[in-house]
């Protein structure tokens, strides 16, 4: 009887670490692509990890790449709030009351139960949306994933650009 109680021990600690994050190595990577109206295609991708945490202040290093065509940035800098197994829990319950539908997703990473949202541009500016003159409508497919962000979709009037979780490697 010991030995299944230490089992089913380590078992539910297993599970709750495999959803443990923020941490430290924690990293996602984004690929996709941008379909202008004039049909070209150019290929994005993305990333975001998780550097160092400092107990005192609770803020997180968090290097962030993206590339799109011949642009690219990369920037390193600290994060207060980060998006946790707690938040995907709130997100998940209040998904439909906030005007999101609940969805399961399938992107290279894996298939995610999801909270996607879809609204005009102004409503994301704050959640990763940047003023790049392109009005449209975009989607945001949020998952129980370091960074949250399963999929980004947005249609406006330069095409559409469509990112999809490529990786996911969980820190220690």
């Amino acid at each position: 009887m010991k030995v299944k109680n230490i089992i089913a021990g380590l078992v539910f600690l297993a599970a709750n670490y495999a959803v443990a994050y923020p941490m430290v190595g924690d990293k996602v990577e984004w690929k996709g692509t941008v379909v202008g109206t004039d049909g070209t295609s150019t290929e994005v991708l993305g990333s975001k990890e998780v550097l160092e945490q400092d107990p005192t202040t609770m803020k997180w290093l968090v290097k962030s790449w993206y590339k799109m065509g011949k642009w690219e940035k990369m920037e390193t800098k600290y994060a207060k709030k980060m998006w946790t197994p707690e938040k995907w829990t709130t997100v998940q319950t209040n998904c439909v009351a906030r005007g999101g539908m609940l969805e399961d997703v399938t992107v290279p990473a894996g298939t995610f139960s999801t909270c996607k949202f879809t609204k005009s541009d102004e409503d994301f500016v704050g959640l990763g949306k940047h003023d790049d003159d392109d009005d449209g409508t975009m989607t945001m497919w949020m998952g129980d994933v370091p960074f949250g962000v399963v999929k980004v979709m947005h249609t406006g009037d330069k095409g559409t650009k469509t990112i999809e979780l490529n990786t996911v490697t969980l820190g220690q």
